[in-house]
């Protein structure tokens, strides 16, 4: 009984241990104030997400969100208010989509898609109701060309 008991213990240590290795928490005070400003989470070594507080006000305002195949997602609070702006996506390091709320009332005022780092389509809100109703096609690379409003894309509504 006591091997065995010895035994299960030796195991949970095993277990333990290689767990506090697989997942970690790095801490950093940027600008030496004695609080911590960023945090680097890892698994196995590699990243899976980062917590920044770019402007030292004790509160976050950058997230980045490391995902599968090469994915992240950048959360930016462009006004430091607690509520993200700007959203960034990425795939293998290129930018694919840029989401912002230009006007800081919670909804996209504007949304560009990228191909080969280089923008090809662009939404805008641009009455502030919170559609997105102007397209612009920019991936001909000859001019942006406007392709559609909201007009041509809803039925009239009267």
């Amino acid at each position: 009984m006591c091997r065995l008991t010895m035994f299960v213990l030796i195991v949970l240590l095993c277990c333990t241990v290689s767990l506090a290795m697989a997942f970690e928490i790095k801490e950093e005070d940027k600008n030496e104030d004695g609080k911590t400003d960023l945090w680097i989470y890892s698994d196995e070594g590699r990243p899976t997400k980062i917590e920044s507080d770019r402007n030292y006000d004790g509160a976050l305002d950058m997230w980045i969100v490391y995902g599968k195949k090469g994915t992240r997602v950048t959360k930016i609070d462009l006004n430091f208010d607690g509520t993200s702006d700007m959203t960034s996506y990425h795939v293998y390091s290129q930018r694919v989509k840029l989401e912002i709320d230009t006007d800081y009332d919670g909804n996209i005022d504007q949304r560009s898609q990228y191909q080969d780092d280089r923008i090809i389509k662009l939404e805008r809100d641009a009455d502030g109701d919170g559609v997105l109703e102007t397209v612009f096609d920019i991936s001909a690379r000859q001019g942006i060309k406007k392709i559609e409003t909201i007009e041509n894309i809803l039925p009239e509504q009267k």
